[in-house]
């Protein structure tokens, strides 16, 4: 359970207090700065707590940005500032600097129109403290100061959908062609009926792999029938491997794990499919293990060189090489970005080509063409990526 405490003037009839319990905070009122430290210093060091005005005026979706996001010890949008526990400390210090006395102070007992979480979080950003600011986009949140600013707010808050908004952004912004078009305009809704009946981001991670190892064992019968359904709960599976993501963007259900998990299981989906494929053309009387090993090994070293470049680059402040800015301008151009994206042959494109051949065609083809067109995307990006490295120009890190 987490906390909100309401500062400022009251207002009657807002739908603040039932926003905030439905985003699972338990609500108190305070009359005043000295109480809202007191009543601060009474909730648990173990749960989250948020400080609202009770003026604010704005999507709840706006509050649940702010208010929920488990990546940020402190987070904040006009009207609201929250801290997790990490982040109590923080919160609690600026809070004491705000209400307290001397010159610095912001003496907000004596303004009674002062929006408490907004000095709050300027007192956070003067202590240099990480204060994260979510991008709203279209969404409202405000704390009007006057009953006209409030009826322009409220109007604008009518006139945006925040439950459209919310499941546009549970959908990464940048994926491949196939995904994009072709999974995350119906897989987007999958997620939010998983999300409304508590299902978590890992339970769907599950399913997928699940899914991927039905699929695998039908390709192990080496029979058409077996192929075809193997080909449909492959692209089943994917499906699912994007909902998994979106449940997590659209709750903001992020962990660790979940990464970790999404990571690892993509790998095993894949190479327990290639193994049922293997098999499968086997009890046909065709030999295909090379060819599935190698496509493993294939996809193993990109896996490797992938994640390697990632994390020597994790902290790069800049990268300025003629590479870099050559592909900075392929992208202004709007079919490029599509096709670069395509020829480096994603997991989406990807598990895409090996289902529908799968289904329509032998093993042997499968992998024929995995190996041909996963080369080539290896050579594409590995060349880039040596380009980027050796042109880089970058502020050295202690990293």
């Amino acid at each position: 359970m987490s906390t909100a405490i309401l500062t400022g003037p009251p207002v009657p009839g807002s739908p603040l207090d039932g926003d905030l319990r439905s985003l699972g905070f338990d609500v108190r009122v305070s009359p005043g700065p000295a109480e809202t430290a007191a009543l601060l210093a009474a909730v648990p060091a173990a749960e989250r707590v948020a400080v609202v005005d009770a003026r604010f005026v704005g999507h709840v979706h706006s509050l649940r940005l702010a208010l929920t996001d488990p990546r940020f010890p402190l987070a904040a949008v006009p009207g609201a500032v929250t801290a997790a526990p990490e982040g109590r400390g923080a919160l609690t210090s600026a809070l004491t600097a705000a209400t307290g006395t001397g010159t610095a102070a912001l003496a907000l007992d004596t303004a009674l129109d002062t929006v408490v979480p907004d000095a709050l979080a300027e007192a956070l950003d003067a202590d240099g403290a990480a204060v994260h600011r979510p991008e709203l986009g279209s969404l409202v949140a405000t704390v009007p100061g006057d009953p006209q600013a409030r009826n322009e707010a409220r109007q604008a808050v009518a006139a945006v959908d925040d439950e459209a908004v919310r499941l546009r952004s549970a959908v990464k912004a940048r994926d491949g062609f196939f995904t994009t078009y072709c999974v995350s305009p119906y897989s987007r809704y999958i997620a939010r009926w998983c999300a409304r009946r508590g299902f978590t981001p890992n339970q769907v991670t599950t399913a997928s792999l699940i899914t991927a190892l039905i699929a695998a064992a039908s390709a192990a019968t080496g029979t058409r029938g077996g192929f075809i359904a193997a080909g449909v709960l492959l692209l089943l599976s994917f499906v699912l491997d994007c909902t998994d993501g979106q449940v997590a963007r659209y709750s903001l259900q992020y962990s660790t794990l979940g990464a970790w998990l999404d990571a690892t299981f993509d790998r095993a989906k894949e190479y327990a499919y290639y193994a049922g494929l293997a098999l499968g053309a086997a009890r046909g009387g065709d030999d295909v293990w090379a060819l599935a090993l190698g496509a493993m090994v294939l996809q193993t070293c990109r896996h490797v060189v992938d994640f390697s470049f990632n994390e020597a680059n994790h902290d790069a402040i800049s990268n300025t090489s003629p590479t870099a800015a050559l592909s900075d301008k392929l992208d202004s151009v709007g079919w490029t970005v599509w096709v670069r994206r395509m020829i480096v042959l994603p997991i989406g494109e990807r598990w895409a080509m090996i289902a529908v051949l799968t289904a329509v065609a032998t093993p042997r083809i499968v992998f024929y063409a995995l190996l041909v067109g996963c080369a080539f995307a290896a050579c594409y990006t590995t060349a880039g990526r040596l380009l980027r490295s050796l042109t880089r120009k970058a502020v050295r890190t202690e990293r």
